[in-house]
């Protein structure tokens, strides 16, 4: 019997300038731990992209936020790089993300979206051959009935990586706690 990703996790999320992860960049990277401890939560300032409109309409980052901020380098993977080191690492929409930051340096790699639309949402999509995917928001919805403020907080800030983090790592613990996922299925990385 497999067991599951309970503790000892940690959450990671980014936001970026767009979709096209040949062409895009990341904006900000967060990474909390499974006792909702903030480990990393910066901007970064792209290195070839200016202005990204669509990107900046659903997350909120503007140019002038990111104008002072780190750029993606070698140091910042170093971080993460450390961050990571032997730990189970959850991600909603795991790959998109992984074209944004390098997590070989983890334990494994979960992705909470297939969890949530494979084994609760189970809406086919024939197009793709595979379950449809459903959004952090809709995850988060399902099981929050977002009568607390901190709840309310979290989905008034979505597309923001750090309140997206804490979605995730409700979302995760919600499926955890119900009994879904021994975690075998939805390993996407890990250290042979």
């Amino acid at each position: 019997m497999e067991k599951q990703i309970t503790s000892d996790f940690l959450v990671l999320d980014t936001e970026t300038t767009g979709l096209d992860a040949g062409v895009d960049e990341a904006l900000q990277v967060s990474v909390i731990n499974s006792d909702k401890e903030v480990l990393l939560n910066t901007y970064l300032k792209p290195k070839y992209r200016r202005s990204w409109p669509e990107a900046m309409s659903v997350n909120g980052i503007t140019p002038e936020m990111v104008e002072d901020a780190p750029t993606y380098d070698f140091a910042m993977q170093d971080t993460i790089n450390d961050l990571v080191e032997d730990k189970n690492v959850i991600l909603y929409n795991a790959a998109f993300d992984l074209h944004f930051v390098d997590l070989s340096n983890a334990k494994g790699v979960y992705c909470a979206m297939k969890v949530f639309s494979t084994e609760i949402v189970k809406e086919w999509h024939d197009k793709y051959n595979d379950y449809r995917w459903q959004r952090l928001s809709t995850a988060f919805n399902h099981f929050s009935d977002l009568q607390s403020l901190e709840d309310r907080i979290l989905i008034d800030n979505a597309h923001n990586s750090l309140s997206d983090s804490f979605m995730t790592l409700y979302v995760w613990q919600k499926m955890m706690d119900l009994g879904y996922d021994k975690g075998k299925n939805y390993l996407l990385t890990n250290k042979l």
